[in-house]
């Protein structure tokens, strides 16, 4: 699993691979190419986006919501919670003291 930097939880969804959450804020993560996708909620156009330090699938970002109440995700992100890894949840390590390189 990747270990993904994350800032104002918003909402839990359904995401491919179960349990999702929407965030306005992620860090870690290069975003793919453009992707027009039917939803539940709609149609979208979305990018993947992938974990910097390993490059494996981690959720994804809206980046037009075509229906009306679904464009307040636009700028938002999806992390798929079975894809990445919560250290906070895990360890009580303070991420200061962590050595990424």
């Amino acid at each position: 699993m990747c270990a993904v930097a994350m800032f104002s939880a918003a909402i839990q969804y359904t995401g491919q691979y179960g349990r999702a959450i929407l965030f306005t804020d992620v860090v870690n993560v290069r975003a793919g190419e453009e992707d027009k996708r039917s939803m539940i909620t709609g149609v979208h156009i979305v990018r993947d986006i992938f974990c910097m330090r390993c490059n494996k699938y981690v959720g994804w970002t809206y980046v037009k919501a075509f229906e009306i109440d679904q464009k307040f995700k636009e700028g938002k992100f999806i992390l798929e919670r079975e894809l990445i890894y919560d250290l906070k949840r895990e360890f009580s390590v303070d991420p200061a003291e962590l050595n990424w390189s």
